[in-house]
């Protein structure tokens, strides 16, 4: 009996070791088996997608910022000789006559480029002539405004009634709109009483640009 339990015993111990070399043979097998490559293409191809989703991305945010509007450029540049003219009066003082921008020297010259179909210009006038009647009448300065796309008697006409008192000139054929590079209206030059220009805006003026730009050819107003 206790042979039998004995032989026993050793078959269980045996198959016990048997499955412990089997499991370390399998584990040993298992560790030398080819890795599975990793899938480089796929990796790739969701890199791609992501550069062609970021720059989608940022070309649509561009395309949905307000872009910058052109801004019209000064033809004659600030500190050169503002070109000469010679014009006939066709509305405001001097009605019938004309005015060479030379015999002006001695003199600083407000130039305001203007048109009755400018509704800008139609607002900053009358600013023009309050300004004109109250510092310029008297010699301090000249103002002058040019006019190149209304009918003669529509300049006369807008003269009077908007009770313009400087004179407003003709520039027939664009030739001193041209010599300006004027590229939208109002445009306004102060030029200094040697005729060289100080400043120039490019927009209604104001106040304060009015101020400013006064003051570049040596007068100060409140």
């Amino acid at each position: 009996m206790a042979q039998k339990l004995s032989n026993e015993k050793q078959e269980k111990e045996l198959a016990r070791a048997q499955r412990q070399e089997l499991k370390a043979e399998l584990a040993e097998n298992y560790a030398h088996l080819p890795r599975r490559p990793r899938n480089r293409r796929r990796t790739i191809t969701f890199i791609v997608f992501g550069i062609l989703a970021l720059l989608a991305g940022i070309f649509g945010l561009l395309i949905l910022l307000p872009s910058p509007s052109p801004q019209p450029i000064a033809g004659v540049a600030i500190g050169t000789a503002a070109p000469e003219f010679n014009l006939p009066i066709y509305g405001g003082r001097g009605l019938g006559s004309s005015i060479d921008l030379h015999s002006l020297r001695g003199h600083p010259v407000i130039l305001n480029f203007w048109s009755g179909s400018c509704l800008p210009c139609r607002t900053e006038i009358p600013y023009l002539e309050r300004t004109y009647t109250q510092y310029g009448a008297h010699g301090e300065f000249a103002m002058l405004g040019i006019n190149q796309a209304d009918p003669l008697d529509d300049i006369a006409r807008f003269g009077f009634d908007f009770g313009v008192t400087y004179p407003l000139l003709f520039d027939r054929g664009d030739a001193i709109n041209t010599a300006y590079s004027v590229t939208a209206i109002p445009t306004t030059y102060f030029i200094d009483s040697n005729g060289i220009v100080r400043s120039v805006f490019l927009q209604p003026l104001t106040p304060g640009t009015m101020r400013q730009g006064l003051s570049s050819v040596g007068i100060a107003i409140q």
